[in-house]
Order: C-alpha cells, then sequence, then structure tokens
C-alpha cells in the first residue's frame, strides 16, 4: 500500500513539473500558493522517496551479500552435514563391528561355560560314582579312600579348579589301582562278619583276597562273596585246622620279612564251598533258604506269600467240598425204595435225618410232591443256583495265583537279567562270580515260579473236578426222585 502512495506521488509531480518550471510574473492567488506548497511538500516527498531508495537498495545489497554469505555457509553447512552422516555411517559400523564382536565373545563365553559346566558335571559325577563304589571296594581301604575321596572335593568346591580336581582324582584313582597289583603287610581295625572289631594285622593280596592275624593268634580270611554292594567281601575267621595252622607259623616270618612271601594257601575258588572249607562252619536247612530267597531278589518276597495264600484257599475248599459232600447213593436207593411202597412221609423222613447237599434236593423234592413236577424242579434250581457260586468260591482266586506265580518269575528274569548289565556296565566281564549273581537272581526266581505255580495248578484241577462231581451227583439224585415221583410227568 505504502509503494501505490509513493507511485502516485511521482506521477503527480512530474505531471506538475513543466507547469513549476514557468515563471510566472502574475500575482499569486490562493491556489497558486496551495499548489506551490503542495509543491514543496511534492519535493520534500520526493527526497524522502530518494532517501528511502537509496536506503532500500543499500539494504537490497545488504541482503543480496548476506543471501551470498548465507549461501556459503549453506553450503559449508551441506558439506558438515555430509561429513557428519558419513562419519555417523562409520560409527554405526564400528558399533555394528563391535555389536558383532560383543556377540561373537558372549558365544565364545556361553560355550566356554557350557564346556565348563559339562567338566564340573563330569567331576561331580565321577565324584559321585566313586563315593558309591567305596562300600563295594576291599574293607582295609574304605575308610581312607572315603577320606581322600572328600578331601578332593571340599578342595574343589573351595577354588572350583577342574583341573587341580582332576589331577587329584586321577592321583587318587592311581594309588588304589597300584595297591590292586601289591602284596602288602599292615595292620588294621576291621569289623568282622561276626560284628566284632578287631585289630588285625592283614596280608593283603591285591584287591582279591587277603589274611588276618589277631593278637590272640585268631585268624581270618577276607574274601569275595560274588555279591553286590557292602556285602561284596566278608571277614571270616578261620575254622579249618591245617589252613589256621599253616597261617600261625607263616605270619611271624611274614612280620619279621615285612610282606608275605613263600608258598601261600589260597581261595581260588572263593565259593560257598570253599567258604564252608575254611570257616568250618556247616550251612544249615534255614541258612541255605534264607541265602536263596536273598540271592533271588526282592521278587522272592511276593513269590513266597503266594504259596501261604494259596495253602489258607486249598484248606478252605477242601473243609467246604467235604461238608457239602455226604455219599448219597445209599440215601437215595432208601428213598426210592420207600417212594415204591408210596410212603412219602416216611421217604421224607429218612432224607431229613441225613446232611449234604443231595439230601437237600431230595428233600425238596419230596416236600413238592403234592405240586406238579414244574414246581420240584424249580426248588430243585433254586438249591442249585444258591449253591453253585459257593462250590465255585475261591476257585478263580486259585487259579490267578498259579497264573501269577510265573509271571512273577518272569519278572524275577528280568530284574536279574538288568542287575546282570548293570554289572557288566561297573566291572566289565572280568569277575564271573559278580556276573553270576545276576543270572543266580534270574534262574532262582524262575525256578520258585515254576515250583509253585505246578502243585497249584494240580490241586486246583482236583477242586474242579470234585466240585464238578459234586454237582452233578446232585442233579442226578434230584432227576431220579422227580422220574419216580412223576414217571409220566403227572401229578403224584
Amino acid at each position: 500500500m505504502r509503494n501505490k502512495v509513493w507511485f502516485i506521488l511521482v506521477l503527480v509531480m512530474c505531471a506538475v513539473t513543466p507547469l513549476l518550471a514557468k515563471p510566472r510574473k502574475k500575482k499569486l492567488n490562493p491556489k497558486q500558493l496551495e499548489l506551490n506548497s503542495l509543491k514543496a511538500r511534492l519535493e520534500s516527498a520526493r527526497d524522502s522517496l530518494q532517501n528511502e531508495i537509496a536506503n532500500r537498495w543499500k539494504k537490497k545489497q545488504k541482503y543480496v551479500s548476506q543471501r551470498e554469505v548465507d549461501k556459503e555457509e549453506l553450503i559449508q553447512l551441506r558439506d558438515d552435514q555430509e561429513q557428519s552422516y558419513l562419519e555417523l555411517s562409520r560409527v554405526k559400523e564400528e558399533c555394528y563391528n563391535r555389536e558383532n564382536k560383543i556377540s561373537d565373545e558372549r558365544r565364545n563365553l556361553d560355550e566356554k561355560k557350557e564346556r565348563w559346566r559339562y567338566v564340573a558335571t563330569t567331576l561331580e559325577g565321577f565324584l559321585e560314582k566313586e563315593a558309591e563304589q567305596i562300600i563295594e571296594i576291599f574293607p582295609i581301604d574304605r575308610e581312607t579312600r572315603r577320606l581322600d575321596l572328600e578331601s578332593i572335593r571340599r578342595d574343589y568346591e573351595k577354588d572350583t579348579k577342574a583341573i587341580v580336581a582332576y589331577k587329584g582324582f586321577m592321583d587318587y584313582k592311581f594309588k588304589y589301582l597300584s595297591l590292586g597289583s601289591k602284596i602288602t603287610l599292615s595292620k588294621h581295625s576291621v569289623i568282622t562278619d561276626n560284628s566284632d572289631n578287631r585289630e588285625l594285622m592283614i596280608a593283603r593280596f591285591g584287591h582279591v583276597f587277603g589274611y588276618g592275624m589277631s593278637s590272640e593268634n585268631q585268624s581270618y580270611v577276607i574274601r569275595q562273596t560274588g555279591r553286590l554292594g557292602m556285602n561284596r567281601f566278608s571277614i571270616e575267621e578261620i575254622g579249618q585246622t591245617d589252613l589256621a595252622t599253616f597261617l600261625a607259623e607263616a605270619y611271624p616270618k611274614w612280620v619279621q620279612a615285612g610282606v608275605p612271601s613263600g608258598t601261600i594257601l589260597t581261595d581260588v575258588l572263593q565259593n560257598a564251598q570253599s567258604s564252608e572249607l575254611i570257616t568250618g562252619v556247616k550251612t544249615t536247612f534255614l541258612q541255605a533258604a534264607t541265602k536263596k530267597l536273598k540271592a533271588g531278589g526282592p521278587v522272592m518276597i511276593p513269590l513266597m506269600l503266594l504259596p501261604l495264600w494259596a495253602l489258607v484257599l486249598i484248606l478252605l475248599k477242601i473243609l467246604q467240598l467235604s461238608s457239602k459232600h455226604r455219599s448219597g447213593e445209599n440215601l437215595s436207593q432208601k428213598v426210592l425204595a420207600e417212594l415204591d411202597k408210596g410212603d412219602i412221609a416216611k421217604a421224607r423222613d429218612i432224607a431229613t435225618k441225613k446232611k449234604g447237599l443231595v439230601s437237600e434236593v431230595v428233600v425238596a423234592c419230596l416236600d413238592h410232591s403234592e405240586w406238579d413236577r414244574e414246581a420240584a424242579e424249580q426248588a430243585v434250581d433254586g438249591i442249585l443256583i444258591k449253591e453253585v457260586p459257593l462250590l465255585n468260591k475261591h476257585m478263580g482266586t486259585l487259579a490267578v495265583i498259579a497264573g501269577v506265580a510265573p509271571l512273577l518269575g518272569l519278572l524275577g528274569t528280568v530284574t536279574g537279567m538288568i542287575n546282570l548289565f548293570e554289572v557288566i556296565t561297573h566291572y566289565g566281564t572280568g569277575d564271573p562270580k559278580i556276573m553270576a549273581g545276576g543270572i543266580s537272581e534270574a534262574l532262582i526266581t524262575t525256578q520258585t515260579g515254576l515250583s509253585i505255580a505246578i502243585p497249584i495248578l494240580l490241586v486246583h484241577n482236583y477242586l474242579r473236578n470234585r466240585k464238578d462231581d459234586i454237582k452233578a451227583e446232585m442233579e442226578k439224585h434230584a432227576i431220579q426222585i422227580l422220574n419216580k415221583l412223576w414217571p409220566s410227568g403227572t401229578k403224584a
């Protein structure tokens, strides 16, 4: 708007300027004076306009200069921005590379942690397995091995250095494995099979067997039993005279030499028979039975309960069948003879005096003699329906026992084979006595199961035939009486 006003003023000035250029000599009138005044004002406005134009030009020049400066600065800023972008990309790339490196290092750390956990778990497994097997090692080594193993475990838990623990464990294994190939003589405190705590001078022959001599000159033998667990070795007093005399003569020489030497009597077989020869103690029947039960494993417990249960049921069935069965042949003949005479009352008195299922059937027939045959037959069927379930009672249980016994024997067979493979896993196939323990368990349970099942099956068959005979006899005498009372199916 302001520019338009200035533009109008310029036009007015251009139009008025020619008129002002011509001098007038005439007397100025008011309009002329007003025109002069306007003219002066216009001149002043023109000067102001010129000044404003000059100022604006200066400002424009300054603006142009500033714009050039700003343009250069903008270009510089753009260059700086591009440089910043490049630097940012470089930093991002470096961060990405470092992240990848950190991820790789973290994976390596996780792998090392996993390896460490595997090593630690394996080491702990070795220590636990060794601790479990200490109870099965040579008796005089148990306490020292337990202390050494506990020392390794405590050191490992203290500093968690697996390499040191592995080295200590290997030294521990080498130490006691080397004892298996040595013959030594040393004094130890042991607990014998009679639960006596004895101080013995023990002549040790590796991990196989040993002899012990007390201060009272009582001799003992340390031998393998063929069983697992804490009963793998036994410490028994020697009762065989020749062996005891030999040890009494040899021990002073061994003590003087510091090691057993010379000719040494050994128990090569280390079985039950050689144990009886060495200890001089004969095995009783009860001990042999107990030993057989232990050799058969836990399955022998239900196997021993089955024949007791079956015996109780068999006695009950024999008593029941004996009470139910009474010879009814004579009774039937007497009743038929009275019926031939037509004396039903006397026939009933004879049947009533007898006991048993046959007499019950005869009495039922005679009680319904005044009725038709169908009523008498229904009465006989009622007696049979009541008595037959009683005759069958416990028969199914006996059959189940006879079937379960060999299955339990088979279960013992499977358990024995599992134990055998566990023994092979732990000890290999180098010790046939330990392997024979699992085979013995399998065979003993199978034998026991069959020995129980066979007689129970035979008795079950006998009782079943006896029950069928009683039922058949009841039906036979009932038919005889019914046919005599109703020979043609009519009312008597």
